[in-house]
């Protein structure tokens, strides 16, 4: 529903190059990471609910707490790849955003990184609304570190470090890059938007390379992953 929203806003954005139109762009990509990243938060009652007859068999020994951390992972991929696939066909095509294909593997990997995270909170605290505060608040935190509201170079010295621990940093600068890199927008040359490097410039994101950062996406989850395992593993 809100893929058509935006579909209905954004319709045609990419047909224009004036100023606005790129501060919109830049504003869609930071919406889609933060928000399609956020509604992870829906599966946090399935996951807490089931947690109780999860537990009873693994303690009697029907199988090891690996093997269902392990099907966690592999359950929310088609649930995970059919939201990527539905929010590209209908957001790209319809506004117009470059790369449609990397938009999704983009979109796909972050939005597994968001189902990990989700899953390892249901592991830690007994209720999923506590589970579900937590996250938000993470969230929160992730979007205001990723680089969008403040550069990383104006991120306070003790804070630097913290750029790098929100997933949302890789996945909003790779679609970032994936926009605005070779692009020229005449109409925005008077306020230094003239290339889509001068874009990325200004937001400390030039030298991005996306095919390392859909690496780390992927290596964020297993990590987070990991973590649901030993959580697991301990307490049962």
């Amino acid at each position: 529903m809100l893929g058509l929203v935006i579909a209905a806003i954004f319709w045609d954005l990419s047909s224009l190059t004036t100023a606005t139109s790129i501060q919109s762009r830049i504003a869609l990509l930071f919406y889609c990471v933060a928000f399609f990243v956020f509604m992870s938060v829906a599966v946090l009652p399935f996951t807490v609910i089931e947690r109780a007859i999860v537990e009873k068999e693994v303690r009697n020994g029907y199988y090891h707490p690996a093997l269902y951390v392990a099907s966690q992972a592999i359950a929310s991929l088609p649930g995970t790849g059919l939201l990527a696939f539905v929010t590209t066909v209908i957001i790209c095509y319809s506004t117009g955003l470059r790369e449609p294909y990397w938009y999704f593997l983009n979109m796909f990997l972050a939005l597994n990184c968001a189902e990990a995270l989700a899953q390892l909170f249901s592991h830690m605290v007994p209720h999923f609304i506590i589970a579900m505060a937590l996250i938000a608040a993470i969230y929160g935190l992730f979007m205001l570190l990723q680089g969008f509201m403040l550069v990383p170079s104006e991120f306070p010295n003790w804070l630097s470090w913290s750029h790098y621990v929100a997933f949302h940093t890789y996945s909003w600068r790779t679609f970032m890059y994936k926009e605005f890199s070779g692009q020229s927008y005449p109409d925005a040359t008077s306020v230094g938007y003239g290339t889509g490097e001068l874009i990325l410039e200004q937001f400390e994101i030039e030298e991005v390379v996306p095919w390392k950062d859909m690496v780390i996406l992927m290596i964020y989850a297993a990590v987070i992953h990991t973590l649901s395992f030993i959580i697991v593993h301990v307490k049962w």
